[in-house]
Order: structure tokens, then sequence, then C-alpha cells
């Protein structure tokens, strides 16, 4: 008996490790899978601003009594405050950011081969609950979660060239759809655009957004004599940084349509000013809050190249 009494305690002992072990090896598995599925959106957005393009020219001020050459563009970037007219997205997540690149995106089949194809693209971040299948599937129960969302226009939709005029901020162009808008990644809680030269040429990077803001548009002042640096012109870097949760902190803390208090609490007051300085100080403060929070998290970030930039 004493045998059999031993034998079922230390069977109890290796039931228990095992099922610790697998609930770590569970956990740490839909870890690894919800920071591969950001990594990856994070590459695409990435790539995808490299190819930003403007299509910049130079022509007449006054083609009825031209005095000098002015920079002129159909198109159009921007960045500004997610949640804030005009741009989509939930306060307080960042930045959105929006612009044309030769994506090659069309649903017409006979041009789909066409690489060179102009798309408007955008991204920001937005709390929202999932997308429901339409009638007569059921609505699943409400699954709320940050989300970094991608609007992808196709070709067929650009119409900065059908009327110019007509195209000012995001009015005039459909820039983000039901059609268009789609989730790129889970649990992205925040994404920073900060539009700046090269840290070469700008070590504190507030050259370009000495406004207090990481706001940036090429149209803005664009009629002003002297046009301002990015008149029609693109930013040469973006300092792109995004914060994601993990699933079991995000399960743990969306339970509503409110964004939960503990991202609002750990964002707050951050990433008002920019300044290579000020960056550091606020992404240290985010980390130290989401940890104290208990949230698991994880930073990306990069310098990405406009390679299409023209900027001195």
């Amino acid at each position: 008996m004493v045998s059999m009494v031993v034998f079922a305690l230390i069977l109890a002992i290796i039931l228990g490790i095992i099922s610790n072990t697998s609930m770590l090896t569970r956990r740490a598995g839909d870890r690894i899978s919800a920071f591969q599925a950001a990594r990856a959106a994070f590459d695409t957005l990435a790539a995808n601003l490299s190819q930003a393009t403007l299509n910049s020219y130079w022509d007449y001020d006054d083609p009825a009594a031209p005095q000098k050459y002015r920079r002129m563009s159909e198109l159009h970037f921007l960045i500004g405050q997610a949640g804030t007219a005009p741009f989509p997205g939930t306060p307080g997540t960042g930045q959105a950011i929006f612009f044309q690149a030769p994506l090659g995106y069309s649903k017409t089949p006979a041009i789909r081969t066409m690489n060179d194809l102009l798309n408007s693209c955008g991204y920001y971040v937005e709390y929202a609950d999932a997308e429901t299948l339409p009638p007569p599937f059921p609505a699943p129960p409400a699954r709320y979660r940050y989300r970094l969302m991608q609007a992808l226009n196709s070709s067929e939709k650009l119409l900065v060239y059908q009327s110019p005029k007509s195209v000012d901020g995001l009015s005039g162009q459909t820039w983000v759809s039901g059609e268009s808008s789609v989730p790129l990644a889970e649990n992205v809680i925040y994404l920073l655009a900060w539009p700046r030269r090269s840290p070469a040429d700008d070590s504190q990077g507030t050259s370009l957004t000495d406004s207090g803001t990481f706001s940036y548009n090429s149209r803005e002042n664009a009629d002003d004599d002297p046009q301002p640096a990015t008149a029609h012109q693109m930013p040469p870097v973006i300092q792109l940084t995004m914060v994601v949760l993990d699933e079991a902190s995000a399960a743990r803390i969306c339970l509503s349509a409110t964004p939960p208090e503990e991202v609002n609490t750990a964002l707050k007051d951050l990433f008002e000013t920019p300044g290579e300085d000020a960056f550091k100080q606020d992404l240290k403060t985010l980390q130290d809050r989401l940890a104290a929070a208990g949230l698991s998290f994880q930073v990306f970030s990069a310098l990405i190249a406009v390679r299409e930039s023209k900027m001195e």
C-alpha cells in the first residue's frame, strides 16, 4: 500500500509537470504565432511604404502669365492622428498614413499582370468587434480587438487623375471603404509613423515635424511662395514603430466596445512631441507601463527609406 501511495504521488507530480509544460508550450506557441503575424504585417507595411510616390514634376506657376517653375503633383502623401478627421482609426492609437504606390493591385483580370499600376494605400489602428458574416449566418459572440487595418484600393478606384482639383486631403477619393479596408494583424495597439530626414542630416528628426506633431501633408501650403520643403514632396525617411500585445493579454483586457483602460493609461501623454530623445524616453515609459499592467507585448521599429523621395 505504501508503494501504491508513493507511485500515485509520483504519477500526480508527473501529470502536473506535463500539464504545466503543455500549458506553457501552448502559451509560448500562441505568442510566437501572434508576433509572427504582426511581424509579417509590419514588413508588408514597410515594403509598401518604401514604394510610395508622388510623381512630382515642374510646371509654370501660372500658364497664362508664367513667372517661375513650381513643384506639382496630383498624388498625395498624408500622415495624421488616427481618429481625427479626416483620418480613420481609433483616437489615441497613433498615426494614420496614406499614400499612392505602384503596387499593381487590380480587380480586372486583363490588367492584373501590370505590376506598376498605381494604388492608393493606407494604414491605421482600429479598436472594434470582428467583422461578422452576412445573413443567414448567425452573428458570432463579440470579439473586440485592436487591429492594424490596411486600406488598399484597386487601380480602377484611383481617382486622383480623373478630378485632381477635387482631391483635398482625404475628400474626393475613396481611401477607405468596406470593400478596401481589411485587418492585417490583431492586437496592434499603437502605430507611430514619424516623417523625418535621415539621421545623418537631422539627428533629432525634428526638421520636418517642428510643429509639435508627427503630421505630414504634401499639399499643405504648396501654393505659398516660396514653396515649403514639404510641398509635393515626400519625407526621405519614416520612423515606423508598432506596439503589439500577445493574444492572452488582449483577451484579458479587450472585453467591451470601449478601448481598455490599461492601454489608454499606458499610452497617455506619450509620443506628442517629435525628437529622438523624446521618442526613446516615451518608448521606455510605454514599455514600463505595459509591463507594470501585466501585459505581454513586443515592439517593432525600423527606419523606412522612401525611395522615390526627392527631398534634399
